[in-house]
């Protein structure tokens, strides 16, 4: 590779090929735009304020390197083909794309489904004096006189879109202009390197900025073949069903885990080490291409089957109540081995790994990598009839494991409270009737509806927040379920929906996990002694539950 030429050129020079002629182009390699609002409103204000955001790295090639093109960029403009040259973005691609939007004002979408308008972009030119504010880029609501869309500021007709034609105010307007198109900015530009060694700068310099994933890594290495579209439509048909796949990860450890073997020390396949070998045999020969379709396709239909298999079953609603998306992958691979439904004993060892690996975080922290490869293995064997069993390494501590966790921490064990929870059909306390309807489920924006059983406002005054913000503590519960409860104490709002019977109200109890037998604690008089005799008798709830639906031993009995 060439040494790099550093140029340093203006916005508003950069504004015409970026614009018009659509000379810039977004490699296969190259992850999607992931920023929001508030980050992109922020780099517009460092321009604002001149200080240094960075420089752009480009890659220049001729039409020989258009199928290296990601075509689906969301951001920015498609590249031009009637342009001589391509000018790949290595590197800022996302600070590219905000400067571009700065003038169109589009709507858009990042990389995680949520919406942009740029058209929100605004400069305030009236900042308020009494709270300290300042004249600066803000994304909010346009306001006439106060906050003006930057995209009309930056347009050649601009003096037109003011909304005051003060002289006071043009000023401020032009000043603001003035210091964007004059802004600077750094481009590195290098030539005829080869794509590996464009993947090597693409992965040094992302390794020193945004958290550069393996999945990324693994599409760098790739680039001759679009590997980041093809998982990409596996996300989105996924997404379509509401459930936000926040990652291509999952979806590439899958094809790893079915393609490549395991590691000598029983960990998973490097997705590098994967890429690296596919992108050898593609390159050598047709038959490599060939059969990496293949493969591809086969395990698409697994991924999908796993999906469906998880959302079905157990209940993954959406994925919030999903332990681990890397659950996915696993679950993966023994639909790949296996393209039909389990027979009762292979499920009977998948519903084993699902409950036990959400419980005991398997996999998150030390050792997760050689979970993943060990649960593959596993079910690659029982997908081809063999007799072999899932086995925990070690029983959980009911206490420790699930008394001392608090519903909020949004962890694996955490989500597979609130997925055993959704697993027994809550119901609602006023008429008995399911909470859930057609699959509809309460994801995590929906907090107000976990409820705490003992009030927060009656313990907070006794207690630390870690102790009655407990898992034991937390069941699911409804707007008009919840209105009525306010602040009172189980003992008092309980009694409220004995008008439906006792069988009903056993029945309603039993499908939230709340003992409510003579001798509960959510009888008794004493708010705190009433609590802590509640928690031991729910938490033995739990623990049982959660055995009964595993099917197996889980937790010690010390």
């Amino acid at each position: 590779m060439k040494a790099p030429i550093l140029k340093t050129h203006k916005i508003g020079v950069l504004r015409d090929p970026l614009l018009h002629d659509h000379k810039f182009a977004i490699p296969k390699l190259q992850r999607n735009f992931v920023w929001d609002a508030g980050r992109a409103a922020k780099l517009l204000d460092s321009i604002y304020y001149q200080m240094p955001i960075g420089s752009l790295f480009l890659w220049e090639m001729d039409h020989k390197s258009a199928n290296l093109i990601q075509q689906s960029t969301g951001v920015l403009p498609p590249f031009n083909p009637k342009n001589k040259t391509i000018l790949f973005v290595i590197d800022g691609q996302q600070r590219l794309s905000v400067i571009y939007q700065a003038f169109k004002a589009e709507r858009r979408e990042n990389d995680a489904g949520r919406e942009i308008d740029f058209g929100r972009i605004c400069f305030v030119v009236k900042p308020d004096a009494e709270t300290g504010d300042t004249r600066r880029i803000v994304h909010r609501k346009p306001v006439h006189k106060e906050y003006v869309p930057l995209s009309h500021i930056l347009d050649p007709n601009w003096k037109r879109k003011m909304p005051s034609q003060a002289q006071w105010f043009l000023k401020l307007a032009e000043d603001c202009r003035n210091r964007f198109l004059n802004y600077p900015i750094p481009v590195v530009t290098v030539d005829s390197a080869t794509i590996d060694e464009i993947a090597e700068v693409f992965m040094r310099l992302n390794s020193q900025g945004m958290k550069i994933t393996s999945a990324d890594r693994a599409v760098a290495l790739m680039g001759r073949i679009d590997v980041r579209v093809m998982a990409e439509q596996i996300r989105h048909e996924i997404r379509e069903m509401d459930f936000q796949l926040k990652t291509i990860d999952p979806i590439l450890m899958g094809f790893g885990l079915v393609t490549e073997p395991p590691g000598p020390e029983g960990d998973p396949p490097k997705l590098e080490a994967m890429a690296r070998r596919w992108s050898e045999r593609i390159e050598s020969s047709e038959a490599g291409r060939k059969d990496f379709t293949n493969q591809w396709s086969r395990y698409k239909k697994a991924f999908f089957s796993a999906f469906n298999y998880l959302q079905n079953r157990f209940p993954v609603y959406d994925e919030s109540y999903l332990p681990s998306l890397n659950m996915l992958a696993t679950l993966s691979v023994f639909f790949f081995y296996h393209p039909g439904m389990p027979n009762a004993r292979q499920a009977a060892e998948i519903r084993k790994w699902f409950w036990a690996t959400g419980l005991a975080k398997r996999y998150s922290g030390a050792g997760y990598h050689r979970h993943l490869a060990s649960d593959a293995t596993l079910f690659e064997a029982i997908a081809s009839g063999k007799r072999k069993f899932f086995k925990l390494d070690e029983l959980l501590d009911p206490v420790v494991d699930i008394q001392a966790e608090e519903y909020q921490a949004g962890s694996a064990r955490t989500r597979t409270f609130f997925c055993l929870l959704a697993h027994l059909k809550p119901r609602f306390l006023d008429n008995g009737e399911p909470v859930f309807q057609e699959g509809k489920a309460i994801g995590y924006p929906d907090q107000k509806q976990r409820h705490h059983i003992f009030p927060r406002a009656q313990l907070a005054a006794h207690l630390p927040a870690r102790v009655y913000n407990s898992l034991c503590n937390i069941c699911f519960l409804v707007a008009r379920d919840h209105a009525p409860i306010g602040m009172r104490v189980p003992r008092n709002y309980l009694t409220d929906y004995f008008g439906g019977g006792r069988a009903q109200f056993k029945r309603v109890m039993n499908s939230h996990l709340i003992p409510v037998g003579e001798d509960s604690g959510v009888w008794e008089v004493g708010v705190v002694k009433g609590f802590k005799k509640f928690r031991q008798q729910r938490l033995k709830l739990i623990c049982a539950e959660f055995e009964r639906v595993a099917g197996m031993k889980l937790f010690r009995r010390d």
